[in-house]
């Protein structure tokens, strides 16, 4: 394994099974031990973002596990913005994972294996009740094209935050990358369309069309205010209010021992 983990650098191909790699050893992060603000005497990326292209396991194994929670990030991400809202997610029944990817690539270049991998887990542990997807910004489109072919009887909930879902023409290196949206939504997802105010989510607010604005049968669309609690809800910022709410939902679920069927 060891030597197939060093081949893993040679080329894109490789670097997923290098994830494989990542996903199978013991974790080189604990997410409750990272910084959720810079030190700007130390990296200006969070651990987070040094992690190599893949799949990636960011706690130790629970013991207990009936959920699993993966977050995919947006372009120019510092992978601050991630540890707060992912640390407010987590507890003691739930495995957190990190997908690392290239924005500027297509999704669908990294999100097979995502799947395979994801679908191992679930095989390998039949206490896995829940699955819930987090993709922020450019991470949202990767998350939506993800649930476009996932098939699964273990239900997920699909949250994308600030997600540009509308077309993906000349943001990817690829002048077009397939279908981005679902066809339609099994009953075994729920998917969640978190849009920030255009006035404050800086990658759109110059643009005529909100490019959040997309026509998805079944889905639930969640307008956050411009302002909560007297702090402006940006970008950077729904992703922490979007983690109190899937908190909150999650708590009424375990105190209820019920399926997680209540809207956020």
């Amino acid at each position: 394994m060891k030597t197939k983990c060093a081949r893993a650098r040679v080329s894109v191909g490789a670097l997923l099974l290098f994830s494989v790699c990542v996903l199978n050893a013991e974790t080189t992060i604990n997410l409750h031990e990272l910084a959720s603000i810079t030190d700007e005497s130390e990296d200006s990326r969070s651990k987070l973002m040094g992690l190599p292209l893949g799949f990636h396991r960011i706690e130790p194994r629970s013991s207990s596990t009936n959920r699993i929670l993966i977050a995919i990030h947006d372009d120019h991400s510092l992978g601050f913005e991630w540890v707060l809202p992912l640390q407010t997610m987590d507890d003691e029944f739930t495995d957190s994972f990190f997908v690392r990817w290239n924005p500027s690539e297509c999704p669908n270049t990294s999100h097979t294996e995502v799947r395979k991998q994801l679908s191992s887990l679930l095989e390998s542990n039949d206490s896995i009740a829940q699955v819930t997807l987090i993709g922020h910004g450019l991470g949202g489109v990767y998350l939506s094209q993800f649930a476009r072919d996932w098939k699964s009887l273990v239900p997920i909930d699909v949250h994308v935050v600030a997600a540009p879902l509308r077309g993906t023409v000349g943001v990817f290196e690829e002048k077009e990358c397939g279908e981005i949206l679902p066809k339609r939504i099994p009953p075994t997802i729920r998917f969640f369309q978190w849009r920030v105010a255009p006035s404050q989510n800086n990658p759109v607010k110059e643009l005529s069309e909100d490019p959040q604005v997309v026509d998805l049968e079944g889905s639930l669309v969640i307008s956050l205010p411009k302002m909560i609690a007297g702090e402006l809800v940006d970008q950077n910022h729904a992703l922490t209010v979007v983690a109190t709410r899937v908190r909150a939902q999650r708590l009424e679920a375990l105190e209820q021992s019920t399926p997680i069927d209540a809207n956020p």
